[in-house]
């Protein structure tokens, strides 16, 4: 079962694919068009050329809901705009997509959100675990990709290894 794990932005898109619970690849997607609707093309057909390279069964992504956004009306609309091309995509290959928002993936990568949990510190937080998990170094768009890859496809959180060294243990 191949997945592809989606972190949609109209400006910077993250994604991952997963080999059922193995991560294959990831990349980011950047568009840097003034014109919204410019940007949005460009991410629907580049996340359409990697549904195609990869022969995607599933897809995962992350919804969009107006706390994420810190209640901007212009951002939420230009996220669910690209929502609803990429659905719109999608649905041409008979792939129902699964949305997750972003607490329920986190919790599924024990990455703690909540009351006094700022957005920017949750990132870094992204970055380290995937780092962690998977021993690369990404930006924070693949980051939250790999991410939303590792909770859909029930990724096994590995514990960090304990290394006994002259009385000190080391993590």
């Amino acid at each position: 079962m191949i997945t592809l794990a989606i972190d949609a932005s109209t400006k910077s898109t993250g994604w991952s694919i997963f080999d059922k619970q193995e991560l294959k690849d990831y990349g980011c997607i950047t568009a840097g068009s003034s014109n919204l609707f410019h940007r949005i093309h460009k991410m629907v057909d580049e996340i359409s050329k990697i549904i195609d390279k990869y022969k995607v069964d599933e897809i995962a992504i992350e919804d969009v809901i107006p706390e994420d956004v810190r209640h901007n009306q212009q951002v939420f609309t230009a996220l669910k705009y690209l929502q609803g091309f990429l659905v719109e995509e999608f649905d041409k290959r008979d792939i129902k997509p699964v949305f997750y928002v972003s607490s329920a993936w986190r919790k599924k990568c024990r990455i703690h959100t909540g009351r006094g949990v700022s957005r920017s510190s949750l990132k870094p937080q992204d970055i380290k675990f995937v780092k962690s998990q998977f021993g690369i170094n990404t930006n924070d768009d693949e980051a939250d990709a790999i991410c939303i890859g590792f909770a859909h496809v029930g990724g096994i959180i590995k514990e960090p290894q304990v290394i006994e060294e002259d009385g000190f243990e080391f993590r």
